[in-house]
């Protein structure tokens, strides 16, 4: 058979990050399956659509990156999300499979960073690995796109709970979308008495437009903080910039292809 890789984000504009970590993780996998075809895919049409206006470059949905390797004879795929959690994104992209799964003799799907149980522990020594240096004796605020449903809000309430048990507690996850949000977090900071030091970064594997509402903009996370009483840190680098959590996604590929 012959086997292709589907590599599968949200999507940037950014040309360095698409470089530093799409492209670095696509590397990897070229690497351990040199004779496969591999693709790459973004799930925001919105971005595909800014990113052809501005550059000219046509990076396609997932639909249509499998046709097109279905036509260049690819019959074996594989798709390895960059997902944090099975959200909005990572249930279009599933969708989109399904409808393509009469077209290939086998499709196998890597799942999100966090979805079996043995997930969250092996996400949360990662998350304390890459951060533990940078907190200290302070806190952790990690920013997620999170999803308005209650499997993800469940999902988001665990993987807190796993690493704010490497942290002492003083780990937390702020979600964009659904009601785990930054006013929720802070007052669970302040009914645990929490104060000074605060280490905010996004949590997903491209600094995408997250970064914005970290550090930029009105009422970013940072100023939000600030304003508090805290002590902002605002890293700004996605998580598979990191040897840790790009080794968890490769994981992910191999245990579906074993």
């Amino acid at each position: 058979m012959k086997k292709g890789f589907l590599i599968v984000s949200r999507g940037t504009l950014d040309e360095d990050v698409r470089g530093r970590y799409l492209r670095e993780l696509e590397l990897h996998v070229e690497e351990r399956f040199e004779n496969a075809i591999l693709k790459r895919a973004f799930t925001n049409g919105e971005i595909r659509r800014k990113l052809r206006e501005l550059t000219g470059e046509k990076v396609p949905g997932v639909k249509a990156a499998m046709l097109s390797m279905k036509e260049e004879g690819v019959n074996d795929i594989t798709v390895l999300s960059t997902h944090v959690i099975a959200g909005d994104d990572y249930r279009q992209m599933s969708e989109d499979i399904s409808g393509c799964g009469s077209l290939f003799e086998r499709i196998r799907v890597a799942g999100p960073l966090v979805e079996k149980e043995q997930d969250f522990d092996l996400c949360a020594r990662a998350v304390h690995s890459v951060f533990g240096k940078h907190v200290g004796d302070g806190c952790l605020v990690l920013m997620a796109r999170g999803a308005a449903d209650e499997d993800a809000e469940e999902t988001i309430l665990r993987l807190e709970k796993s690493i704010g048990e490497r942290f002492g507690g003083r780990a937390y996850i702020a979600t964009l979308n659904g009601s785990r949000n930054l006013t929720r977090v802070l007052m669970d900071m302040r009914r645990q008495g929490r104060s000074g030091h605060v280490v905010v970064a996004p949590f997903s594997f491209i600094p995408d437009e997250l970064v914005y509402f970290l550090s930029s903009g009105d009422n970013s996370y940072e100023d939000r903080l600030l304003a508090q009483g805290y002590e902002p840190e605002c890293i700004e680098e996605g998580l598979g910039i990191n040897d840790a959590f790009l080794r968890l996604y490769l994981k992910h590929l191999y245990d579906v292809i074993k």
